[in-house]
């Protein structure tokens, strides 16, 4: 429609002169937005994420804080480096002294001491003291020259020691703090402070969008400290999008993750001090990066389509008013190619476009004399066609005709020429059928028989014919005319009559390859052959266009149409054949073929 006119190629034009712009505008604006909204984004993410940073450093080491009352407490601390057994009043000092340490912070739910001198193991829960002998069995073991650490979030535990009310067990992260004996720098005992995770949520949720964005703490094995489900605290991060901000060397950054429904940016800062390893990691998706940018955008592209719904608006009016004329004339021209050639021009207009309306109808004038004189010259023309194709002989007149001849031979004792003309007339109406393009293999042969009989006589029986046929072969479909052409070449190129006993075998058999069947038609001759060089060259025209040579022209035909109806699998092979003569094998899949 746009090629064949030129009103709507002018509003082509209008409109792209006007859209292109404000595409472009819009495009550019909207990236440059992007950029910047994203930019703005992760940077404000890095600074909440350092505040909060500082946050949880700070009451971590508050609570490490509180742990050294076991030093300030000189009745305890006592206690805890005596060698000999504790009676009941310095158990009763220890459960003061922890029951104090555990109203120091907020948050602790319980508190785990082991005194190693001893070897009793002290738990402080809700105010409720108990104790045991033994180490709990279970107590991770303490990095290497570190006297302070925090073990990710897990599952709180009794640390094997029995309570007469039961606790239910919720997540922890525990601060442990190794003992020491100053003279001799030895460990003494060992205390666990079990923290609830209130505090640190509550720093963690201001620090990032809920439903938007999603936030985790995580350790430097990868498990999570805390993140937005609770139910994954104290397991490993699932996937590797974290490996980046775990594995980085630089103290904090960004980078991009492009696979998953959290695709985005993860912008992360490290967070180390003495007693822990963590890495603070923020999700943000592009749908968040990107929502500002598309909402600016958004409120551009209303305000530019409200002029652009205008302009275009004109555009089509002027285009309407510019092409009207151009209509008028194409209508009248229809009228004149209907037959109407005597229409008047109903156009009054002075510009251009009148004066070539006006000089239209004077040359529509001349021109219709002149298609007259002609019209009627092309009429006599025809009849004098007409009269000639009916004179000419109709192919199926011809095929009766021979019919009729051979049974005349009949009728005067020729049953010779009776013969010839039958296969005469059975090679007529075999080509004649142009319904079938593809036949059973035994009417390819009987057709081939026709042609080797006439051949024969021609010939004076100087070559006999030898069928391999198997049973099972003949009624397997193969392309109409496909067997004529090579049994041709061998009288067109191979045979030489008087001076030898042409010989011609034609073969067919099934055999299997690779789990399939194939048929595999064989004609093979023993006339003079090829040279190699001519070998070399029918090979590799085989697959080319058709040329000049005749050999090649009827091979490479052969080839083309049984690819085309068994596709590529089918072959064609040309080889010679001992001691002398040409060989064509045709190889042709049974259950492309069936299928056809």
């Amino acid at each position: 429609m746009i090629r064949n006119s030129i009103r709507n190629k002018l509003i082509l034009f209008l409109l792209l002169a006007t859209l292109v712009p404000f595409i472009t505008s819009v495009v550019v604006s909207y990236f440059f937005t992007k950029q910047k909204v994203t930019e703005d984004t992760i940077n404000s993410s890095a600074v909440l994420i350092s505040q909060g940073k500082t946050n949880l450093i700070n009451y971590l080491n508050s609570v490490a804080q509180a742990s050294l009352t076991i030093y300030t407490n000189e009745n305890l601390y006592t206690i805890l480096e005596r060698e000999t057994d504790i009676d009941y009043l310095n158990e009763k000092d220890i459960s003061v002294g922890l029951q104090v340490m555990s109203h120091s912070i907020k948050e602790i739910k319980q508190i785990y001491l082991y005194a190693a001198t001893s070897d009793r193991s002290y738990l402080m829960v809700s105010d409720i003291p108990r104790s045991s002998s033994g180490k709990f069995e279970n107590l991770r073991p303490f990095p290497e020259d570190k006297v302070v650490y925090f073990e990710t979030t897990h599952e709180s535990n009794s640390y094997g020691i029995p309570l007469s009310v039961y606790f239910a067990p919720s997540p922890v992260l525990s601060m442990h703090r190794k003992i020491m004996y100053s003279p001799n720098n030895t460990s003494i005992g060992e205390l666990v402070i079990d923290l609830e995770l209130n505090l640190i949520s509550e720093i963690c949720q201001n620090l990032f969008t809920h439903d938007q964005e999603e936030l985790y703490i995580l350790d430097e094995s990868g498990f999570i400290v805390f993140g937005p489900d609770p139910s994954k605290w104290g397991q490993p991060v699932s996937g590797t999008w974290a490996d980046e901000a775990i594995h980085s060397q630089a103290d904090k950054g960004s980078y991009e993750w492009t696979k998953g429904p959290y695709a985005g940016m993860n912008v992360y800062e490290k967070m180390m001090t003495d007693s822990v390893n963590w890495t603070i990691v923020k999700r943000l998706p592009y749908e968040q990066l990107t929502k500002n940018a598309k909402q600016l955008t958004l409120i551009n592209s209303l305000v530019l389509t409200l002029f652009l719904v205008i302009v275009i608006a004109g555009t089509v009016f002027i285009s309407i008013r510019f092409t009207a004329p151009i209509k008028k004339l194409i209508r009248y021209i229809t009228r004149i190619q209907s037959g109407q050639m005597n229409t008047d021009i109903e156009l009054t207009r002075t510009d251009e476009l009148g004066i070539l309306a006006n000089r239209f109808h004077t040359l529509m004038q001349d021109l219709n004399q002149m298609v007259m004189r002609e019209y009627r010259l092309e009429l006599a023309n025809k009849s004098n066609q007409l009269m000639a194709l009916q004179a000419q002989i109709n192919p199926h007149f011809l095929n009766n005709a021979l019919q009729s001849i051979g049974t005349l031979a009949l009728q005067h004792d020729a049953p010779k020429i009776y013969a010839l003309i039958s296969s005469l007339a059975k090679m007529m109406h075999y080509s004649m059928n142009t319904s079938e393009s593809v036949v059973p293999l035994r009417k390819e042969l009987d057709h081939i028989k026709s042609y080797l009989e006439l051949q024969k006589q021609r010939f004076e029986h100087q070559f006999e014919i030898i069928y391999r046929i198997e049973e099972s072969t003949y009624a397997i479909t193969v392309p109409k005319m496909m067997l004529q052409p090579l049994v041709e070449n061998y009288f067109k190129h191979g045979f030489k009559p008087g001076s030898s006993t042409g010989l011609l075998s034609i073969q067919s058999a099934i055999t299997v390859e690779v789990d399939r069947n194939l048929l595999v038609i064989t004609v093979e001759d023993n006339g003079v052959g090829m040279t190699e060089e001519r070998m070399r060259e029918v090979k590799n025209r085989l697959n080319a266009p058709p040329i000049s040579d005749e050999a090649s022209i009827g091979l490479s035909n052969v080839l083309t149409r049984i690819k085309l109806y068994f596709t590529d699998e089918a072959r064609l092979e040309i080889e010679h054949a001992e001691p002398h003569g040409l060989r064509i094998i045709i190889t042709i899949p049974i259950q492309k073929e069936a299928n056809q």
